[in-house]
């Protein structure tokens, strides 16, 4: 079973995610800001991490720089889903060598269809 780590500090979303990638086979770990989430990558091992940027602690860019810069997971990929939709975000997710940037809100079926395609099933 593939492991999808989900950070973001809305519980709401997070409930979300959970939900549909549970549906669809993945086993799903939860993490609320992007410390967390750093030392989540670091013990679990994730195929896939789906990252917000805007979150208390570390923000999602500072996590994925420390998530990419360390040798046990820079070759994770990483999808930023979040509600700062402005192209120097785009940017700044592409230059941490993110695999996909989506906004909120956002559509289940195309989040799902996005993980597959980088991850399978």
């Amino acid at each position: 079973m593939k492991k999808v780590l989900v950070v973001d500090d809305q519980p709401k979303i997070s409930k979300i995610i959970n939900e549909i990638l549970t549906k669809s086979g993945y086993e799903t770990i939860l993490a609320f800001n992007g410390e967390i989430g750093y030392q989540k990558a670091l013990e679990t091992k994730p195929d896939l991490i789906i990252m917000d940027i805007m979150m208390p602690v570390m923000s999602g860019f500072e996590s994925a720089k420390k998530i990419k810069s360390n040798p046990e997971t820079s070759k994770i990929p990483i999808i930023f889903l979040t509600a700062k939709g402005q192209e120097a975000d785009k940017e700044e997710a592409e230059s941490l060598g993110s695999h996909a940037f989506i906004t909120k809100p956002f559509s289940p079926k195309q989040l799902l269809q996005m993980i597959q395609s980088i991850i399978g099933n």
